[in-house]
């Protein structure tokens, strides 16, 4: 077999073809260096001893498993006086047990396989398989530039739970102009940022927006480290707010009710819910029915599509502070304390508000989105038992065609 299909095919450079075996399945290649220098120096001048045999997987021949059996010397130098290890130029790391071609190979797959299905193709132990892409997104993420961040979306997921009980949480940081994930890590308050922090303070990057949701603990986090960055409360965040109210009023109103009226209300949350416009002709009578029964729920209902068309109607931050204004001094007027909360907490949140107005509408959504497809992500692993290399998936997901599965 000639010595050249080693290096086009596998990639392995200064070694030469000895012999091939076939045995059990699998393709035994034995080769062997061509010319000893010192790692250190790089004088020939040296004296070598057989250490051990290492047996490493390449890239299959065909349908055939490939191996090649190597022996590493331990080599003196004559010039700089030195004992070394033999170092095998083909492989990722001292300890690996795959070629580099063959660890390229699973990381491209990976983009569209499994690590179970790559497991099995290639007759690989899962375990390799993972490590190879963890070894790969570990270099690949050592350093993330921060310098021309502007724009940085902050949100929290839930990941699982703690001991099966307390609810776990990340923070992710997003770059919302390049998408980029910038930073995730354990926990949901501005404690978690603290490394970022420490890197943000390190790349010099001059953020002027965050976006978020209307949490206290990134809201103070954000006033006291970034004090020049405006706030931006993403209008979804607000709706899904109001909607949250909506939905209180509801259960309450059912608790009060006597059973043939609560009947009535019985499995109608999304009803309420929904999109106006998005209701069929039927929900939409039903709707109309169900208000008409219940005095507070068909005030929220009102008030919840109202603000929700003040983010259709309005078109600039004037128009949009004359609509709020409005709105909230209507909620006042409305017998519900769950309006009056809601009115409070946008009088409360102004200029954050307002800032989806004032900077082009900016949103968050994308987060949102994000945040879905590292949940699905979870999904498809069954939880996470490695925690490092679920946060570097996490990081790895914008770059990601489709759906990945692990």
């Amino acid at each position: 077999m000639s010595t050249s299909l080693i290096y086009h095919t596998q990639g392995i450079v200064g070694f030469q073809h000895e012999r091939l075996l076939f045995s059990e399945g699998k393709a035994v290649q034995r080769i062997s260096r061509r010319e000893f220098r010192c790692p250190l120096c790089h004088a020939g001048s040296v004296s070598i001893y057989p250490l051990r045999e290492r047996l490493i997987q390449g890239l299959p021949y065909g349908t055939k498993a490939t191996y090649f059996k190597v022996t590493v010397h331990r080599i003196y130098c004559h010039k700089c006086k030195q004992i070394t290890v033999e170092k095998l130029p083909f492989l990722s790391h001292s300890e690996a047990r795959q070629t580099q071609a063959f660890e390229r190979t699973i990381v491209e797959l990976r983009r569209d396989m499994t690590i179970s299905a790559i497991s099995r193709h290639y007759n690989i132990a899962w375990s390799s398989v993972k490590e190879i892409e963890k070894r790969y997104l570990q270099r690949k993420f050592r350093r993330i530039p921060m310098k021309k961040v502007r724009i940085i979306g902050i949100d929290e997921i839930a990941i699982g739970r703690i001991g099966g009980r307390r609810p776990a949480y990340w923070t992710i940081v997003r770059d919302l102009e390049a998408g980029s994930v910038l930073c995730v890590d354990k926990g949901k308050d501005g404690d978690s940022l603290r490394g970022f922090l420490q890197r943000l303070k390190r790349s010099r990057a001059k953020i002027e927006l965050v976006a978020m949701d209307m949490g206290k603990s990134f809201v103070a986090w954000v006033k006291e480290n970034l004090p020049d960055a405006k706030i931006v409360f993403d209008h979804f965040h607000v709706i899904k707010m109001m909607n949250e109210k909506l939905d209180i009023v509801r259960r309450r109103t059912m608790v009060r009710l006597d059973d043939d009226e609560r009947r009535i209300l019985k499995n109608k949350r999304f009803l309420l819910l929904q999109n106006q416009e998005d209701l069929s002709e039927e929900a939409t009578a039903e709707l109309a029915k169900l208000k008409k029964h219940f005095k507070e729920l068909a005030d929220m209902h009102m008030m919840k599509e109202t603000l929700r068309s003040i983010y259709r109607i309005a078109m600039s931050p004037v128009e949009a502070e004359t609509a709020l204004r409005d709105w909230c001094d209507k909620a006042m007027l409305i017998p519900s304390i769950w309006l009056h909360k809601m009115a409070k907490t946008i009088l409360s949140h102004w200029d954050g508000i307002l800032g989806y107005w004032r900077y082009d509408a900016l949103t968050s959504a994308g987060m949102e989105g994000f945040n879905n497809k590292v949940r699905t992500l979870i999904r498809q692993a069954y939880g996470y038992r490695d925690e490092e290399y679920m946060i570097l998936k996490i990081h790895d997901l914008p770059n990601k065609r489709g759906d990945d599965g692990l």
